[in-house]
């Protein structure tokens, strides 16, 4: 199987993520994708709703988009989340899938942080969506990793690949959600009308002062 991984904090999951990550299902005919939860991430700053909360709200996009499935492996780890640990699990569990971490521009120019990220290539492909208009500059060592391993044409039957993808992208923030729901203002366009309920029932990112 041809299988697309798209991780993340997802605190709180919206529309831009779950858009992104159908968009690139279709425009490389992906079997499917999985949606990963950052359980404990290692170099981001720490989610501000717990990790039970997150899984949930994943779990209910998910539900509404046909195509993404939620994946909790990294609840199951103990100690930080990395990316490398969950592509090369997926690789010992069926060597015949052929992986594919999907992520944006502005986190590739970030991979020297990651743990292990020199490896990340033996267990995977890496999805790079590029949003039009935008140029991230990416560090030497990125830019080294990219000239040995990039791809013009993609081939769905090997590992080792970095493809580039050009896909109509929402302009949303996780972090602008957060701060909307803290000064009490609407934001159920920017997400799944589930997931916006749950966090209406449960008061999450709402301040003191605005309950929502």
């Amino acid at each position: 199987m041809l299988i697309g991984l798209y991780g993340g904090t997802f605190d709180p999951v919206h529309r831009g993520h779950t858009h992104a990550a159908l968009s690139v299902k279709q425009a490389l005919g992906l079997d499917e994708v999985r949606m990963v939860l950052a359980a404990r991430p290692g170099h981001r700053t720490v989610p501000v709703s717990d990790s039970q909360h997150r899984w949930q709200m994943l779990r209910l996009a998910c539900a509404e988009c046909p195509g993404l499935t939620p994946d909790d492996s990294e609840l199951h780890r103990h100690g930080t989340s990395y990316t490398i640990d969950t592509v090369a699990a997926l690789r010992a569990s069926d060597a015949a899938d052929v992986p594919c971490w999907i992520l944006g521009q502005d986190a590739y120019a970030t991979l020297p942080v990651w743990h292990r990220w020199q490896s990340l290539l033996e267990y995977c492909n890496l999805v790079v969506v590029k949003r039009p208009g935008t140029d991230q500059v990416e560090p030497q060592q990125v830019r080294d990793l990219s000239a040995a391993f990039e791809v013009n044409d993609f081939d769905p039957t090997r590992i080792g690949q970095i493809y580039r993808v050009s896909v109509p992208m929402k302009e949303i923030s996780a972090t602008d959600i957060r701060a909307r729901l803290a000064a009490g203002n609407t934001v159920e366009h920017l997400l799944a009308a589930p997931v916006y309920t749950y966090i209406r029932q449960h008061r999450l990112y709402a301040s003191t002062e605005n309950t929502i």
